[in-house]
């Protein structure tokens, strides 16, 4: 046995955007293709512009989830056979209440999972040694304060404490037999977001900007061994494991269009710091099993383009598409981690009645183009996508 077959990882699988970031946290954004900088005011604001808060007096409160399937499969390179990821359902959840104290004053709270990934791979397939489950979430709970300064622009700004879990499983070779591996661990880090929303040209050009930081979290739990032959059991014990991952930080730039009283039309930009993310380091409780991964990710750029159109007073449809690109190098790129350049198609509508209740829909089908990878010892090009459908429902008043 080698030590790279004792390598854990603590993610795996696509999330929504590059790396192992989620942005479906409202249908109405998920429908737009995620455009909504400058254009968004209501409770759903503490996610993607606090500012936006800001302007509205009353209560505003929004909930939902939604629905992600994913799908990868890799090609081997060596063997030419393909392996596709077993079906699983994940429901990243979003509630997020806002009330404005005055018309200019406005404070909220968001719960949401801004980062997460999971894929489940067959039993016998040839990377299991590299991968065979993986489970990852983080809730990210978010205090929020906003103010308009003036009637063109708005502040916003809050605290995010993030919550992490992590579950892990691979598969150990020991030439005549093949053991498990598992591990479970959790974690807490402290960040802030803040952003800016404003009028360039009254009741047809609007802009946002906003940031949200990089939180450290380290990771400690367990190293669990099934399957250890007799000769190995005194190396491979159960025992305490740490692991430091850092979340990026995300900078959006966005502009809002009304180009008719009916339509409007967002454009944003993504910027996220994936290049903190250096290497994959377990460090076990047995030093001689420690054995840090390179990774070496890239910065990346994501661009959205969405609009919604009013269709009657009280019923939205909307369309958006993102283009998003990939965090890992090829020679970094393995089954622990799949990643890959990605477009996503995004349709949805919203609904809102009279006495203040909304309901909004929203669906993404997200396109992973092939990527090649040539990791030592295991090149072949990932390839795949997922299905999502988010739903939410607010009430306003």
């Amino acid at each position: 046995m080698t030590r790279p077959l004792l390598a854990l990882t603590l993610l795996a699988a696509p999330a929504l955007a590059s790396g192992f970031r989620l942005e479906t946290h409202h249908a109405r954004a998920a429908g737009m293709g995620i455009a909504v900088t400058a254009l968004t005011d209501d409770a759903s604001a503490i996610v993607y512009n606090p500012a936006g808060l800001a302007g509205r007096k009353g209560l505003d409160v929004q909930a939902g989830l939604s629905l992600v399937v994913p799908s990868i499969v890799f090609t081997s390179d060596a063997t030419g056979a393909s392996t596709q990821t077993l079906t699983r359902v994940s429901t990243p959840l979003n509630v997020n209440a806002s009330f404005g104290i005055t018309e200019d004053l406005a404070v909220g709270l968001g719960v949401f999972n801004p980062f997460g990934a999971g894929a489940t791979w067959p039993s016998t397939w040839e990377g299991r040694g590299r991968a065979l489950a993986s489970n990852v979430q983080t809730f990210a709970f978010n205090p929020t304060v906003a103010y308009r300064i003036h009637p063109r622009f708005r502040v916003g700004a809050g605290v995010q404490v993030l919550r992490g879990t992590v579950g892990i499983e691979r598969g150990v070779s020991f030439v005549d037999s093949e053991g498990k591996v598992s591990l479970g661990g959790d974690a807490w880090g402290l960040g802030w977001n803040a952003g800016v929303q404003g009028t360039l040209v009254d009741d047809r050009l609007s802009y946002g900007f906003t940031w949200r930081s990089s939180v450290p979290l380290t990771f400690s739990g367990r190293a669990h061994f099934d399957g250890v032959p007799p000769e190995f059991q005194g190396r491979l014990t159960d025992q305490p494991i740490t692991a430091s991952v850092t979340m990026p930080d995300v900078a959006t730039v966005g502009l809002g269009f009304i180009a008719t009283p009916r339509l409007k039309v967002g454009l944003d930009v993504n910027f996220v710091t994936w290049s903190s993310f250096r290497q994959l380091f377990i460090d076990f409780a047995s030093a001689d099993l420690d054995n840090p991964l390179p990774k070496r990710w890239r910065d990346t750029l994501s661009v959205h383009l969405g609009a919604e159109y009013d269709v009657t007073s009280r019923l939205q449809a909307r369309l958006g598409f993102v283009y998003d690109q990939t965090a890992t190098p090829t020679d970094t790129l393995t089954p622990d981690l799949p990643d890959a350049q990605r477009v996503r198609f995004c349709a949805g509508a919203g609904y809102r009645f009279a006495f203040g209740l909304s309901l909004d829909a929203g669906y993404q089908f997200v396109l992973l183009l092939p990527q090649a990878s040539t990791a030592p010892g295991f090149s072949g090009t990932y390839s795949g996508g997922a299905q999502v459908v988010g739903l939410n429902a607010g009430y306003r008043w």
